[in-house]
């Protein structure tokens, strides 16, 4: 009996004991565990939030450099795109004012070029013509006078020159008629003489 109770009571307290060691394991696994879960939970959280947080500052942050870049891009694009079309603008202009003015003054150039060319060639052809005119009229003048001062000359020239022929022909005619009648005045003279001596030589002879 009293084996038995001691058996019980080691039984007990055993059984005690080890229900009271088992809850303390319990609990301090249940503390332990419960910590690591709330370690662990506080981590996870910690991270996701930090996460959570870090990307949401980082899309703003992102968001709000893009939405700079892009405006300063914009107004960039904007300011040299501005620039350009006023450079284009004012090379059209300037383009087109000088196209106006050369035109204008091509235009009027060409008008006073025209203008004094046309004086120069009226002035050139009025000289040609009086030129030519006076050639002409010189030609012509100079041709009758010529003409004239031919006929005159040849009139003068072909009367002297008959006054000569028949001055020649009537000296030299006249010489020879001269010479010939001496020469026959002479021969009829001698044949005189011969045939006057001729009877007295016959009659002589006769004697």
């Amino acid at each position: 009996m009293a084996l038995y109770l001691a058996y019980l009571l080691a039984y007990l307290l055993t059984f005690y004991l080890a229900f009271y060691l088992a809850n303390l394991l319990a609990y301090v696994l249940a503390n332990i565990l419960a910590l690591y879960l709330a370690y662990l939970l506080a981590f996870y959280l910690t991270f996701y939030l930090a996460y959570l947080l870090a990307f949401y500052l980082a899309y703003l942050l992102v968001f709000y450099l893009a939405y700079l870049l892009a405006f300063y891009l914009a107004y960039l694009l904007a300011f040299y795109l501005a620039y350009l079309l006023a450079y284009l603008l004012a090379l059209y202009l300037a383009y087109l004012l000088a196209y106006l003015l050369t035109f204008y003054l091509a235009l009027y150039l060409a008008n006073l070029l025209a203008f004094y060319l046309a004086n120069i060639l009226a002035l050139y052809l009025a000289y040609l013509l009086a030129f030519y005119l006076t050639f002409y009229l010189a030609y012509l003048l100079a041709f009758y006078l010529a003409y004239l001062l031919v006929f005159y000359l040849a009139n003068i020239l072909a009367l002297y020159l008959a006054y000569l022929l028949a001055f020649f022909l009537t000296f030299y005619l006249a010489f020879y008629l001269a010479y010939l009648l001496a020469f026959y005045l002479a021969v009829e003279v001698q044949r005189c003489s011969l045939s006057s001596e001729g009877p007295r030589l016959r009659s002589s002879g006769a004697h």
